[in-house]
């Protein structure tokens, strides 16, 4: 078995810890080629103290981790409480699949000009890679401009991973990279050659209404959408909706921006899912939650715990089998939509067939049409399959 995971929720930092490096050395060995960490609870102040054990005693190739409110191992979900969870893997043999792990800086002023934040994180893909896993402090790194500038500069790279969510404010995550320990910045697990590296995304939500296409807009204000005020749009596609869905759309509404504009006909996974912020009854003008492009087509949509279920089971239809999986789901999913605990691990481990690790996080990233965004509200995968199976 290529992948495994290990989970201990042990409340003496060394006990858990001997855990789950016991786990690995049993089913892999040491020297695994990939390692990731997530602690939470208490143990998400012994991060340091884990690490360094998880680097002494397993001397994994590539090691990044990082501390989150609630964390995922194997078909389970642990909200809110006290573990550790070490997911690690092998890729293959000889000189075909390679990681590594790459430490990206903070960045003091989030504001900084366009050269100056591209510095902080261009030296990270290499030629031949393919797939990169990032796991950043939200207060001390900007993803948003470091996924632009990735897409710009290496498109044939595609990024997935999440926002640490371990603490409310700066200082108080913590990031892995190779056994050392930061209190900002991010942390990347690069992967390149031959390993075979899947990434999926569930948005959760489901489209309402028709698709129109801005025809005035500012900013994140758009004013117009097919020529009328956003707002009449609403209260058209309002009316026409079956009671159960407007009560979704008073409980919270979304917009999705279609990101293939080649395509006649739009569906699930076509959009880019932004919140509703607000809007001006005066006016007709609707906020969304990102740039308003004019010309862009969009469409309203609602989401709920069944629209979540069945988002999250179709991505994975089109998925094939993977040895291991890595999971990144947001911290307004979990019990907090789902009646039923264990929710997306449950899924993703009995549908893709993997042994699964990950977190909840105060962010989502992963690729929806051709580049990668942050989401919220997002179950965003990375499935692994093993090298020498792969055709």
């Amino acid at each position: 078995m290529p992948f495994t995971v290990g989970l201990s929720q042990h409340i003496d930092p060394g006990i858990a810890v001997g855990e789950v490096v016991g786990r690995v050395l049993d089913r892999l060995g040491p020297s695994p080629d990939i390692a990731l960490l997530f602690t939470s609870g208490e143990h998400a102040r012994a991060t340091e103290k884990i690490a360094a054990t998880i680097t002494e005693l397993l001397d994994p190739t590539a090691f990044i981790g990082t501390t989150a409110c609630s964390v995922a191992a194997g078909e389970r979900e642990i909200e809110d409480d006290t573990a550790v969870v070490l997911w690690a893997g092998t890729l293959g043999f000889g000189n075909g699949p390679r990681a590594r792990a790459v430490r990206l800086a903070g960045v003091p002023d989030p504001g900084s000009d366009d050269e100056a934040l591209a510095a902080a994180f261009s030296d990270v893909v290499a030629t031949g890679d393919h797939s990169l896993i990032l796991l950043a402090d939200p207060f001390s790194f900007p993803v948003d401009a470091a996924l632009t500038h990735w897409a710009d500069r290496w498109p044939q790279v595609s990024v997935l991973g999440g926002m640490a969510s371990a603490a409310p404010m700066p200082g108080g995550n913590r990031v892995v990279v190779d056994g050392s320990v930061h209190s900002d910045g991010a942390a990347a697990l690069v992967v390149g050659g031959s390993a075979t590296v899947t990434h999926l995304v569930s948005q959760g939500c489901r489209p309402i209404g028709q698709p129109y296409i801005i025809t005035s807009a500012e900013g994140n204000i758009v004013r117009a959408l097919g020529g009328k005020p956003p707002f009449e749009r609403l209260q058209r596609t309002f009316s026409q909706l079956e009671p159960a869905d407007q009560s979704l759309v008073q409980r919270g509404l979304h917009v999705g921006r279609v990101t293939d504009e080649r395509k006649i006909e739009f569906g699930r996974g076509d959009f880019l899912i932004r919140g509703v912020l607000g809007a001006d009854r005066s006016t007709g003008a609707m906020a969304i939650g990102d740039e308003a492009p004019i010309g862009a087509t969009v469409q309203f949509h609602v989401r709920d715990a069944r629209t979540a279920d069945e988002d999250l089971r179709a991505a994975l239809e089109e998925s094939t089998t993977a040895q291991g999986a890595l999971l990144f789901t947001c911290n307004g999913r979990g019990t907090h939509l789902f009646d039923t605990a264990h929710h997306d691990a449950a899924i993703l481990s009995d549908r893709a067939c993997a042994e699964v690790g990950g977190m909840f996080c105060a962010g989502e990233i992963g690729p929806v049409g051709p580049r990668s965004y942050v989401h919220g509200f997002t179950a965003s995968m990375a499935l692994f399959a093993d090298c020498d199976d792969a055709p």
